[in-house]
């Protein structure tokens, strides 16, 4: 196997797990915040559609972007190295988009909230 390749998968196989763990911690949370504000289960579902397909896409456009620079006689540090650095555009890609998301949830929430 190329050096690409194993440090493609390696980042694409964790990659994949943070996002699963993403979506198992905040969707549930987030559709009992959604369903309480909006009361239309049409717009709860597109919310959570939308949010699970902006951090799919923005994973993976980070995942296929990296472009490792490593030899073919590479030492395991710098395969470590190089997920390291894929994995890196990952998560700061996620946390853009989740602070995007939870200011347009809190934007959602103050026009639509209920008169107590």
């Amino acid at each position: 196997m190329s050096p690409h390749f194993i440090v493609f998968l390696v980042s694409l196989v964790v990659a994949v797990v943070v996002l699963i763990l993403t979506d198992r911690l905040l969707c549930p949370g987030l559709r009992g915040l959604l369903e309480d504000v909006t009361a239309l289960p049409a717009a709860t579902e597109f919310y959570i559609r939308a949010f699970g397909l902006a951090i799919v896409f923005i994973a993976l456009a980070a995942v296929f972007g990296a472009h490792p620079d490593l030899k073919s006689d590479a030492h395991f540090m710098e395969y470590a190295w190089a997920v390291a650095a894929a994995l890196q555009d990952v998560f700061q890609d996620l946390v853009i988009v989740l602070l995007v998301y939870v200011a347009l949830i809190t934007v959602l929430m103050a026009s639509l909230r209920r008169k107590r």
